[in-house]
């Protein structure tokens, strides 16, 4: 799965200051070929809302009024921003960018969240899952990380893929 990189924001500022009234701007390249806008907009707000339920405490803080950016792009955008920052010359299915800490409290904006379209609907499709299920995965996992999660250790994936488990069973429910 993706990872998650520091004190970055890979949007211009301007789109930040575009967030709609729930915190999120969602950008769909027309290459992605996904067009609903409106899917993603209803699935971060469930989401959002099932993190309260799962992380911590401390973590809370930074999930409260804070905007994010999610992109859907393709293989060939994802694979450039994976070499620029991971210096990992292929596609990944998601990657997060978040500020530090403190300039997330300060600036109210988590980072952002880059999904791969096409590696999504491959995984969906090897996996034998719909789509919208691959890409509620991945928009949870790349939400965590944002949140200061990770999957470096064992002890950290246990922890993260948990959480990531237990907000899809209740996101289905």
């Amino acid at each position: 799965m993706g990872e998650k990189l520091c004190n970055i924001s890979i949007l211009p500022s301007n789109l930040k200051n575009k967030m709609n009234k729930h915190n999120y701007e969602i950008i769909i390249r027309p290459h992605s070929k996904i067009k609903s806008r409106q899917w993603f907009s209803n699935q971060l707000k469930i989401i959002s809302n099932l993190l309260q339920r799962h992380i911590s405490k401390k973590k809370k803080i930074f999930c409260r009024n804070k905007a994010l950016t999610l992109l859907i792009t393709d293989d060939r955008e994802i694979q450039n921003l994976n070499k620029e920052f991971r210096r990992i010359n292929k596609p990944t299915d998601v990657l997060s960018f978040h500020l530090i800490k403190s300039e997330q409290l300060e600036k109210k904006y988590l980072g952002d969240i880059v999904i791969s379209s096409k590696t999504a609907l491959k995984q969906a499709n090897q996996k034998r899952l719909s789509v919208e299920c691959e890409l509620q995965t991945l928009i949870i996992h790349g939400y965590l990380h944002l949140l200061g999660y990770d999957h470096k250790t064992i002890k950290e994936a246990k922890l993260m893929f948990s959480i990531q488990s237990k907000i899809l069973i209740d996101s289905f429910l």
